[in-house]
């Protein structure tokens, strides 16, 4: 997929040479016609806002998935169908995950003749029921005589590498712009299209034109082209027509080209209809500073904002703390910011800005009670991240000045997130009472350690917290002890 302007608006117009087609606000689909040697197709090309559809997360990050199917049927039945799960560009969060739009190209096979083509837009996502259908008629010429294919708009291009895509155009890949619409400020317009069986009319040597004209069809000055070329089975054009200063003409409405013998007889003509629209109107995309509450703007400093986000590590969910560890660190100040504000609309989204502003004062307090052994960082110590995950505990024991047990401090808490009556053990191995560690829990999912009183009683005892776990395989400890710290911790005060 490919990322290119929003066109916004509500219309539908068929101009009898293409189709062209927006369902609502955020959707524009054409349908064009191309010819091979020996076969017809249509191009579905479909352009639609990432924000119409919701994103989940996966291994690469948040993504949307927009299934897009495009069916040809005539009087008689289906004649030909194309279905593709398009899946959007890999994201740091659900908020960037949605931000600007795609386009997809769907390519099917077709007969000459009159059909429909009814084309499906839908959100994947299990829990969204977004579903758009449009319908739009085509036209397919037969093989065997001149024709022009429909041209489109190129809004940008590169040579092509050896791997060829759908957006592979005589030696370029090509993203065309839809439904017609031109910058104001344009000066020029660059445009593809391709000649067929010039060959079977013409044995060398003919003319091609090309001009823009009003809506009288009246070629306005110094746009028109002449191109000699020699015949082929398949012929293609990729050029460009200066716009034209509007001034007191006419405006612009459509772009025309044609193959002319060099006696000047018409061989094929084809139009692309357009118009010209503002700049703002065309790029819709998310301005994530500007869409951003107040209270955010103020983080302009990568370096700071980063600290911030890592700050609350302890209170983000799984999906979110993968981001803060990954991503995040290399991602730019705006989706940063970006990424911050839709943190607190899913924590808080009563009241994003209190539940930040609340949140920021505990890291303040955690900074200067427990982040002096990590360079004034408490989300980075083990008492600072519990106390930002569960916030401040109901009861504190503190024994730091023990003559047979290291520093200690034991937590208890009525309720820790959607659990009651849970306790942490924290201590100080090196006796430095500034830098507690967790040596054991009671919660599910922080540490747990079967041998938590044999380590906070023997100091001579230099084993680590995290090789604890393996005393699981022959746990010793007996229940109520009598010792204090036991006595203590199951029994809070």
């Amino acid at each position: 997929m490919i990322h290119s302007p929003l066109k916004t608006g509500l219309a539908f117009c068929f101009w009898g040479v293409m189709a062209m087609a927006q369902a609502q606000t955020g959707i524009n689909c054409d349908v064009l016609r191309f010819q091979t040697l020996d076969a017809s197709f249509i191009e579905v090309h479909v352009e639609f806002e990432g924000s119409l559809f919701r994103s989940s997360p996966g291994p690469d990050g948040w993504q949307t998935e927009v299934q897009i199917e495009a069916v040809v049927h005539s009087a008689d039945g289906i004649v030909n169908y194309g279905k593709t799960n398009v899946l959007g560009p890999a994201s740091i969060d659900s908020l960037s995950a949605i931000a600007g739009t795609q386009f997809h190209l769907e390519r099917i096979e077709a007969p000459s003749g009159v059909f429909n083509v009814t084309v499906t837009i839908s959100d994947s996502h299990p829990e969204s029921n977004f579903r758009q259908e449009l319908n739009l008629p085509v036209q397919i010429a037969a093989l065997d005589q001149p024709t022009w294919s429909d041209p489109f708009i190129v809004e940008a291009f590169a040579p092509s590498d050896e791997e060829l895509t759908m957006l592979s155009r005589s030696g370029y890949e090509m993203l065309p712009i839809t439904h017609g619409e031109i910058v104001a400020e344009a000066e020029k317009i660059q445009f593809y299209c391709e000649l067929y069986n010039v060959h079977e009319v013409v044995d060398s040597m003919f003319l091609v034109s090309c001009w823009i004209e009003d809506i009288e069809g009246q070629v306005l000055p110094g746009t028109r082209r002449f191109f000699r070329k020699v015949a082929a089975p398949i012929l293609p054009l990729f050029t460009s027509i200066p716009m034209p200063e509007i001034g007191e003409a006419k405006e612009p409405v459509a772009l025309v080209v044609q193959a002319l013998t060099r006696e000047n007889q018409l061989i094929a003509e084809n139009r692309l209809p357009f118009q010209l629209v503002p700049t703002a109107a065309l790029d819709n995309r998310m301005d994530y500073v500007s869409a951003l509450p107040a209270y955010l703007q103020m983080f302009t400093d990568s370096l700071t904002l980063l600290q911030h986000i890592q700050d609350h590590h302890p209170l983000a969910d799984a999906s979110q703390r993968h981001t803060i560890n990954g991503a995040i660190k290399t991602a730019p100040v705006d989706q940063m910011q970006a990424f911050l504000a839709h943190f607190w609309e899913q924590h808080s989204p009563e009241s994003p800005e209190l539940g930040w502003r609340d949140y920021t004062k505990a890291i303040a307090y955690a900074d200067s009670s427990y982040g002096a052994c990590r360079n004034g960082h408490g989300a980075e110590t083990d008492m600072g991240y519990i106390y930002l995950r569960y916030g401040p505990p109901n009861t504190v024991v503190k024994r730091h000045n023990e003559t047979d047990y290291y520093p200690y401090e034991i937590w208890h808490y009525h309720r820790a997130g959607p659990f009651t009556n849970k306790r942490f053990l924290f201590f100080s191995p090196h006796m430095v009472a500034e830098c507690f560690t967790i040596l054991h829990s009671d919660m599910l999912g922080e540490v747990q350690n079967s041998d938590w009183l044999h380590q906070l009683r023997n100091r001579e005892n230099r084993l680590r917290v995290t090789d604890s776990q393996l005393n699981r395989l022959n746990p010793r400890r007996d229940t109520f002890s009598g010792e204090e710290p036991e006595d203590l911790f199951f029994n809070p005060r």
